[in-house]
């Protein structure tokens, strides 16, 4: 439920001034064509083996100036490792016999890495469930003639009494002089390469990123991170030494991670969603070398396994896609090679998005002369580190936008008020784009019909929606379905189904799936209104309303919620985002043995896509609208909602989620606990999630200046002090001055 109404004065103050500045016509001139200039960098995709069907890759890494990958295949019951080099147009088999006569259980959740010392000695860690113990442990060996020597270090094999398990390798490198490097949550180690021992440990104070211990084979390099998860800066250990170390600052950021590799001369090669970079050795500054758009470090349907650079000046990546497969990606710098775009657009979103991310690059590839420049005003990383989401500054950097030449050329509208925006004449219509794609079926008219106006124009159009996912126990689908049948179900149950509740917490709760309709032409419609509190204080009277929670629920100040449905509550809601989104809440659901439903039948929309009216590219961008609803953007389950592309929620509904699972305590109803697992669920629930897409019918609908005056007047009517009449009179008082805006 995140859409927030947002006072139409900033936008009437930005096109007065704008209609100002546009006054008076502008004599055109003909400027001349700027000079071409050659030279950037370009991707290409590198051909595999056909050989590799049916293997792995784990590693990418560079041995003696050349590309080596690492792949592994089950066979039988253990894992077969072959270790492939890049030479001369093509990959070739370059496995060690001693690598072949090491015997490592073919399991899903498993760490390998093969390193290489100065001396070409070969060094390879795994980390595996010992079948025996049942716990998970590091092991490492070296080459030895044709034959693999155990050399793991004597403590990753005692069990740490006081976590119950092994001690956890977060990162391994090796240096030319035969000494490791590892590091976990408790020491930093060197280790001999030549038997393993312990050669010098030290507590680890830092927080670095897990798998980027990195080596240029006399230097080691590790990436720092803030408070907030986020890199903030590379430590070079010059001489593998923690105590002579350089710090090189590092501002960049990435949702879906970052990626590094460093050559030989202590040149540095970062790669993230918003680009490639590099760092020069001796240098603090980054350097751009290709926007993110170009690469698939953009796109969130698919993730790096690894990277490398050579000494030509190429870099490599290593992807692996969401069926399994794997792609090689090239990037060199040619001369020759000239910059394709000669469309920029510019797409301004409250909130940062991988689907925006994915549509905006897979655009590009099918577009090159097409750039979409994304810019955010609250990030995931802002989001992880626990920012606040600053409105105001929101709305004022949009006004300076509006006011100037830097209007974008599409909108993201979530949190922002549509209805203001159009009436200003802000939007353009998008009826001719989205109209035919309804009329197919190819898109959810029931979700994206609902922004059709009586006048048969539409602004915008959401790329995803949720719904709100009402769970329960000793009650059915049909009486948690809405507002109307749950107040009845609940009236006279002695036992309170949802726990305590605050005034602020119901009316979050329950108020945006009456608040579109209780406001009208800007007048009250006292009847909604009316109707709705009576069904509110029913449910009420059944929760039991407290002035707040002192934390006796164990809850931390806040109200129960799913997590209790097995002990405490007997209903709880939740927002569901998708068919691995609602994996959870499904589970829950199965171990209580309950039921759910879509609440009141509405959705919550997301990633609401407008285009700008002064856009000079509305062609472009309302192309690009209409990619964004197809299967090429469509087609992942990024987390964040349902895609409204009908085959896309159809092919997702079928997807194999066998390997998302988790394990955890949940409390139950005697005061003990139990073990709660959350697997795939059948295809017949993944059905019924489809089916209550297909019902949805209107949008929520929030409004922060109604919910304010709810808050402040429903506390004497549910406690019963108050009557209905005069609380309907105190909340239309309450509303009058902003009605009438």
């Amino acid at each position: 439920m995140r859409t927030k109404k947002v006072l139409a004065w900033f936008i009437s103050a930005a096109l007065f001034l704008g209609a100002l500045t546009g006054c008076g016509a502008k004599e055109e001139t003909k400027k001349e064509q700027p000079e071409e200039i050659k030279g950037r960098f370009v991707q290409t995709q590198q051909q595999l083996p056909d050989e590799w069907d049916g293997w792995t890759a784990k590693q990418l890494f560079v041995s003696d100036g050349r590309l080596h990958l690492l792949m592994a295949k089950e066979q039988g019951e253990n894992l077969a490792l072959q270790e492939w080099e890049y030479q001369n147009e093509k990959f070739t088999d370059v496995t060690r016999e001693w690598l072949q006569t090491i015997a490592i259980p073919a399991q899903k959740w498993l760490d390998v890495r093969l390193m290489e010392a100065g001396d070409n000695t070969q060094y390879l860690y795994a980390a595996y469930t010992d079948s025996e113990e049942d716990s998970y442990k590091g092991h490492l060996w070296r080459s030895d003639g044709k034959t693999a020597r155990d050399i793991t270090p004597e403590r990753w094999t005692e069990l740490n009494e006081d976590w119950g398990c092994y001690e956890v390798i977060n990162g391994i490198a090796a240096l030319d002089n035969g000494t490791l490097l590892t590091y976990s949550g408790l020491s930093l180690d060197t280790l001999s390469g030549e038997d393993g021992s312990i050669l010098k440990s030290e507590q680890n104070t830092g927080n670095y990123y897990d798998d980027n211990i990195l080596s240029d084979g006399e230097n080691l390099y590790l990436a720092a991170l803030d408070n907030g998860g986020g890199v903030n800066s590379i430590e070079k250990w010059k001489g593998g030494e923690s105590n002579n170390s350089e710090i090189i600052p590092f501002d960049r950021s990435s949702p879906v991670g970052i990626e590094f590799c460093v050559l030989p001369d202590g040149t540095l090669i970062s790669a993230g969603g918003d680009g490639i970079f590099r760092c020069e050795a001796g240098k603090t500054e980054w350097e751009k070398l290709l926007d993110g758009s170009e690469t698939g470090f953009a796109l969130t349907n698919c993730w790096c396994i690894g990277m490398a650079a050579l000494s030509d000046g190429s870099i490599h990546a290593l992807f692996q896609q969401e069926n399994g497969s794997i792609t090689l990606e090239k990037y060199q710098y040619d001369p020759d090679a000239v910059n394709e775009v000669t469309e920029v657009l510019k797409l301004v979103a409250v909130e940062e998005s991988f689907l925006l991310q994915n549509a905006a690059a897979l655009y590009h590839r099918e577009h090159p002369e097409v750039l979409i420049e994304l810019e955010y005003a609250y990030s995931y990383n802002d989001k992880y580190a626990g920012k606040t989401l600053d409105y105001n500054e929101v709305y004022q950097k949009l006004n300076t936008m509006l006011m100037g030449e830097e209007a974008p050329d599409i909108l993201v509208l979530d949190h922002l008020d549509m209805e203001s925006y159009a009436e200003k004449g802000l939007l353009a219509d998008l009826q001719e784009t989205v109209a035919p794609l309804e009329e197919s079926g190819e898109i959810l008219a029931n979700v994206t019909g609902a922004y059709v106006r009586e006048d048969g124009r539409r602004f915008t159009v959401p790329m995803e929606f949720g719904f709100t996912f009402a769970m329960g126990r000793d009650i059915s689908a049909e009486n948690m379905a809405s507002l109307k049948t749950l107040s009845a179900f609940l009236e006279g149950k002695q036992e309170s189904y949802l726990g305590a509740q605050t005034v602020e917490e119901l009316v979050d709760l329950f108020y945006p799936y009456f608040c579109g309709e209780m406001v009208s032409d800007g007048k009250l419609n006292q009847d909604i209104l009316k109707e709705n509190l009576e069904y509110l204080k029913k449910i009420a009277k059944n929760s039991g309303v407290v002035e707040k929670h002192d934390d006796s629920n164990g809850r931390n100040g806040h109200a129960y919620n799913e997590w209790d449905l097995a002990s405490r509550v007997k209903l709880a809601f939740d927002e569901s985002t998708g068919f691995n989104g609602s994996m959870f809440d499904v589970a829950i659901v199965d171990f209580i043995k309950g039921d759910f439903t879509a609440f009141e039948n509405c959705f919550v929309p997301s990633c609401l896509m407008s285009v700008c009216s002064k856009s000079k590219y509305q062609d472009t961008a309302k192309d690009f609208v209409r990619f964004s609803l197809s299967e090429a953007v469509q087609g992942t389950d990024y987390y964040t909602g349902y895609p409204v592309n009908v085959s896309c929620l159809e092919k997702l509904s079928a997807v194999d989620r066998s390997d998302i699972a988790a394990c955890t305590e949940i409390e139950v109803g005697d005061g003990g606990s139990e073990i709660f697992n959350i697997n795939a669920y059948p295809q017949e629930t993944a059905d019924k999630l489809m089916a209550l897409c297909r019902q949805l019918d209107r949008p929520v609908v929030e409004d922060a200046k109604i919910r304010e005056v709810l808050i402040d007047e429903l506390g004497s009517y549910l406690d019963g002090s108050r009557s209905l009449e005069d609380t309907v009179s105190r909340i239309e008082g309450g509303l009058k001055m902003y009605l009438a805006e």
